[in-house]
């Protein structure tokens, strides 16, 4: 809208704190909406999980090798 982006013209970083505010705003709505299930909310990027990425052992473990795993 017009006024919105003479304010952002007129006072520097308005434009940056309305978008985190959006941002927050969202955020609490998805919390809300999920609370109390356990259910990821969409906002959160998928990948960054507590465990990490997996990894290919560089070493074969003792009960892999009494399984003859190679």
């Amino acid at each position: 809208m017009v006024v919105d982006k003479v304010l952002n013209t007129i006072l520097p970083g308005r434009a940056q704190r309305e978008q985190k505010k959006a941002s927050e705003h969202k955020l609490d709505m998805e919390l809300t909406e999920t609370f109390p299930t356990s259910d990821p909310i969409a906002a959160t990027q998928p990948g960054s999980g507590v465990t990490g990425a997996e990894v290919k052992p560089s070493k074969l473990s003792p009960s892999q090798i009494a399984a003859g795993r190679k």
